[in-house]
């Protein structure tokens, strides 16, 4: 029992140390545990800081309005070399004014732990005061034991740069409207998609009627804004998903879905067609500007975009070529026309290299004396194919093509080489009537085309006779006296055809320097028998000679239509009572002969 304490005591020492053993290993994994997160922490600050460092977008972080940290990348955005350049300045130095309050708004949202998804359309200030466009993002962080803001921002001016670029490839500068590259791209996409769907689309061809007139006598500044004006009109015609396109010139097209909303295709071009017929003010005049609209369907008239848009394009001149703006949708009688038009103008071709073409000439006869005192030169077309090709039929394709140009200043040559011929033959030869037309005229060397035909053949100018019609003359009435003026100087003859068809302004027509006015012979068919073609007659008969001209009626063909235009005091007849156009060796015998009116 005496050693009852000891053994007490060595069990409470064996328990101490125990104990003490305990804690000192559990004191060791403790700080082992508290090492090693203060080591993850370390590695994990050193990644982050590393990831911040090396990322790609600029980061920056501000306390108080200065800057307290920025990475690599900041530092270039904002033009700087090292950090010391930027440390401690206020961030606010790196936006512009205008967008400081913007910015200042999302800041003291960031700064209430609200995170805030990407904003576009901001620009920040480099160093050397360029602007550069940037997303921008931001977010509350506790750095350095203050609390901070923390901004991302990614350039985003070579994407925006890429997309002026494509958007430039695709769109019109001018209007702002889509181009030809971009209507076809979608066009193809919405004909997959049509295809796929079982529905239709339609293509709009939009032709202005006026734009040429407006842009010639205001100038193109004018003509420009117009385009302008008829681009923000299409707009807002148009239902979202449609494309509207400016092909160039007045050419406008637009993309219209059919599977849509309750507006039809032709309902939308009827609805573009009023529009453009409202009054515009240009450059403090105001204009009325119309259009013809020629409308294609998918699948029906075509299944490619290229097709689609020539049958829209074929519907739009059928529209235009009928003289009233309005809505054309295409049909497959245009393409036959269209066809048969082409193979004209190729025949057209091929008639002025073959010299196909051939002159007559019909008399014209002094009413007083009955005496042959001139003839008109009339284009025949011999083709070896089609047979004599009626004027009618090839006259206005030639016209529209230009062709007329190279088949009038044949036309010159060859009746100044005829009457050459007949000169030196000893035929008593009159003046010779050439008609002109509108594209002839409107070339700037005409005076001087007429002049080489004369000199080359040594033709007196007072045998020829140039005959433009009404409309002609008074498109550029200035222009047209002056040109006119030339002639006469030159010894040529003028004369207005077609009198009464066209509009007239007779302070210009006292002006033109011409010897004769032509009654149309829709006039002169009606003479006998309409009172109203009478009394026209009679008008331009007074007019002619009150301005001191020769009236010449066309078209005579009865004994009545004479008399009533001897007695009304007209001074010259041509048409089928004297004699029909004859071919040129007949021409040629009935200027030998003399035959007389009154014989």
């Amino acid at each position: 029992m005496e050693n009852a304490p000891y053994a007490i005591a060595t069990r409470t020492l064996q328990r101490e140390r125990a104990a003490r053993k305990e804690a000192e290993s559990l004191l060791e994994q403790k700080s082992r545990e508290l090492y090693e997160k203060n080591q993850f922490l370390q590695e994990s600050e050193l990644r982050y800081r590393n990831l911040v460092e090396l990322a790609p977008d600029a980061i920056w972080i501000h306390s108080e309005g200065r800057l307290t940290f920025l990475n690599q990348a900041a530092l270039r955005l904002f033009g700087a070399t090292c950090q010391e350049q930027l440390l401690g300045t206020p961030a606010m130095d790196r936006v512009p004014e205008q967008f400081r309050s913007t910015v200042d708004a999302w800041t003291s949202i960031e700064l209430n732990k609200v995170h805030q998804g990407p904003r576009s359309g901001l620009q920040l200030l480099r160093l050397d005061g360029t602007l550069v466009e940037v997303e921008f993002y931001g977010c509350s962080i506790r750095f350095n034991n203050r609390d901070s803001v923390m901004h991302a921002a990614h350039d985003v001016t070579e994407r925006l740069q890429q997309v002026a670029i494509r958007h430039r490839a695709t769109h019109d500068e001018l209007t702002g409207l889509a181009n030809r590259a971009y209507l076809l791209e979608r066009l193809g996409e919405e004909i997959d998609k049509a295809r796929c769907a079982g529905t239709s689309l339609a293509v709009a061809f939009v032709d202005l009627d006026k734009f040429k007139q407006i842009n010639d006598t205001r100038g193109h500044a004018v003509g420009d804004e117009l385009l302008r004006v008829v681009a923000d009109v299409l707009r807002s015609c148009v239902r979202d998903g449609d494309v509207v396109a400016r092909l160039g010139g007045d050419e406008f097209v637009l993309l219209l879905d059919s599977s849509t909303g309750q507006l039809t295709p032709a309902m939308l071009a009827e609805r573009i067609s009023e529009r453009l017929a409202e009054p515009v003010m240009l450059a403090g005049q105001q204009h009325i500007i119309t259009g013809s609209i020629g409308l294609s369907v998918y699948p029906d008239d075509g299944q490619h975009p290229e097709e689609l848009l020539r049958q829209a394009d074929i519907a739009m001149y059928h529209c235009k070529g009928q003289r009233c703006s309005g809505v054309q949708f295409f049909t497959k009688d245009m393409q036959r026309r269209l066809d048969a038009r082409l193979t004209m103008e190729q025949g057209l071709l091929r008639a002025l290299k073959r010299e196909e073409f051939v002159l007559h000439f019909q008399p014209q006869v002094d009413l007083r004396s009955g005496a042959i005192i001139g003839l008109e030169a009339l284009l025949r077309w011999q083709s070896p194919d089609l047979g004599l090709v009626p004027p009618m039929e090839f006259i206005p394709v030639a016209e529209e093509t230009k062709l007329i140009v190279d088949i009038g200043k044949w036309v010159l040559e060859k009746t100044c080489a005829t009457l050459r011929e007949w000169q030196d033959a000893g035929v008593p030869v009159v003046r010779v009537a050439v008609n002109i037309a509108a594209s002839q005229f409107a070339r700037h060397d005409f005076d001087t085309t007429v002049e080489d035909a004369l000199g080359k053949h040594g033709l007196d100018p007072g045998l020829l006779e140039l005959e433009l019609t009404e409309s002609l003359s008074m498109e550029d009435p200035k222009g047209s006296i002056a040109l006119m003026q030339r002639l006469r100087a030159i010894g040529i003859n003028m004369a207005i055809d077609d009198f009464g068809t066209g509009y007239s302004n007779l302070s210009y027509l006292k002006r033109f320097p011409v010897d004769r006015l032509k009654i149309d012979k829709s006039f002169t068919s009606g003479l006998a028998t309409n009172s109203e073609d009478h009394a026209i007659v009679t008008a331009v008969i007074s007019l002619a000679h009150s301005l001191g001209l020769k009236a010449i009626a066309e078209g005579v063909e009865t004994e009545d239509q004479l008399q009533l235009l001897r007695a009304e005091g007209c001074d010259e007849i041509q048409g089928y009572y004297f004699s029909k156009p004859l071919p040129e060796a007949a021409a040629r015998e009935m200027l030998l002969k003399r035959p007389c009116l009154h014989c």
